[in-house]
């Protein structure tokens, strides 16, 4: 135990935090991944084929035990059991009030900004050679071959996919970061590693694309994890976070259906 807290203090804190933050991060997705074969299995044995029963599924247990379950895990391994009240100032969870609705509505709205805003410079500045084209979304792509699914997708992102990650990525990863760095540097750190965790769901056969695409999740959690500051609450970006996807997926839908 000694020698184990001598090694802990040799390595600076700083250094530990942003160890910690990409273990959570990245065994958030390997958990993820793990449950969707198990839940995958299971449905499949239970011999349901249709796709919107898969989907649902496995964004269930990608979000919820994946995301969600290690964000709960961490903080009850943390406080050595559940401790509401720390857990409540951590992910800074509080009673929503007419303000969080006006942050979520203009906040969307400044999402697609930011987005438009990105792409356009990419486009302009062409730093990859891509002409400004990134990877398309990995269940983007396969939900245009049966376009209903995006419509499953919609409470899906709303529900699960937005307060899921963004109760990992903002609420766990970004307040731990905050603990020991700056707020302007905890912010573009957690987003960085928003930005990583992603590149197995973009990854294609050109990396300048590959690039535009984490660019775009990343400029995405800046965005977020500002708003998280200056929101004081947890519910802001989780619900931006969960409409954005769920407008993509609308859009997407009017286009392939």
């Amino acid at each position: 135990m000694s020698s184990s807290r001598s090694i802990a203090g040799a390595v600076p804190a700083r250094v530990r935090a942003v160890a910690l933050c990409l273990a959570l991060a990245v065994g958030g997705w390997l958990t993820g991944y793990a449950a969707t074969l198990g839940v995958q299995g299971q449905v499949f044995a239970l011999g349901y084929e249709a796709e919107a029963i898969v989907q649902i599924s496995t964004s269930i247990a990608f979000n919820v035990v994946g995301a969600g379950g290690l964000a709960l895990t961490y903080l009850i391994v943390r406080r050595n059991g559940f401790d509401r009240e720390f857990t409540r100032a951590f992910l800074r969870l509080r009673n929503p009030t007419i303000w969080d609705l006006a942050w979520i509505v203009l906040g969307l709205v400044g999402a697609f900004i930011v987005v438009v805003g990105y792409h356009g410079l990419v486009e302009y500045v062409d730093p990859f050679g891509t002409g400004g084209e990134g990877e398309t979304h990995s269940s983007i792509e396969q939900n245009r071959n049966h376009p209903v699914l995006f419509l499953v997708g919609i409470p899906i992102a709303i529900l699960l996919t937005g307060p899921g990650e963004e109760l990992l990525y903002r609420g766990v990863v970004q307040s731990r970061l905050g603990e020991a760095f700056p707020t302007l540097l905890a912010v573009p750190l957690s987003a960085l590693v928003f930005a990583t965790v992603h590149l197995p769901v973009y990854m294609g056969e050109e990396f300048g694309a590959v690039l535009v695409s984490l660019g775009t999740v990343l400029v995405l959690g800046l965005y977020l994890g500002t708003l998280y500051e200056l929101s004081g609450s947890l519910l802001v970006p989780a619900l931006i976070h969960g409409c954005y996807n769920a407008v993509v997926y609308l859009s997407n839908y009017l286009t392939y259906a």
